[in-house]
């Protein structure tokens, strides 16, 4: 839920300071892929059992942030521009956690499917977008519509699977409650 209410705070703030200043809102994808990055870093690391792959997702979390960290302190001027090593491995590094959660959990019946199919869908799609940078790739004049819709489709996709993900939760807990009383 707080990953979702910070994403909703960032979206918000982007789109507000979009309109009131256009094209002065580029900064704010940096707070989006990091907190979204160091966010669902911790939920892997929380959904996986296995030892070795919470010790990897801690350690490539601390060098990442180290980086990114070094990057910035090295050339500030970054921070208002597109950063492409910061949206290709942040996103990469989660596409990674979801497949090898997918994978882990194949056979079983597990939770977090669904988030992880989204999220797998959206960053991929928005790595191919950013990665195009201020390229204008306008695909209809009339109505304006250029490649951004895209991304705007694919985070819609992601939001409804993890709405399915709540859904399939609040099922899982209703009947885990009703069984329980029963008893």
């Amino acid at each position: 839920m707080a990953y979702l209410v910070a994403l909703t705070v960032i979206e918000i703030a982007c789109h507000a300071i979009g309109f009131l200043s256009p094209n002065s809102n580029l900064f704010i994808s940096h707070f989006y892929f990091v907190f979204q990055f160091v966010f669902l870093s911790i939920l892997f690391y929380q959904l996986f059992e296995n030892k070795t792959i919470k010790r990897t997702i801690v350690l490539i979390l601390a060098l990442q942030l180290a980086v990114l960290s070094m990057i910035y302190f090295s050339n500030p001027q970054l921070f208002w521009e597109f950063n492409f090593y910061e949206i290709v491995s942040c996103s990469s590094i989660l596409v990674i956690y979801a497949l090898l959660f997918i994978i882990k959990n194949f056979e079983k019946e597990h939770k977090y499917f669904n988030f992880s199919v989204g999220l797998i869908l959206y960053l991929i799609c928005s790595i191919s977008i950013f990665t195009s940078g201020n390229l204008r790739m306008v695909l209809w004049e009339d109505p304006f519509i250029d490649i951004w819709i895209f991304n705007s489709i694919f985070y819609i996709i992601f939001q409804y699977m993890i709405f399915r993900e709540y859904i399939y939760f609040t099922k899982v807990n209703n009947k885990s409650l009703e069984d329980k009383l029963l008893l």
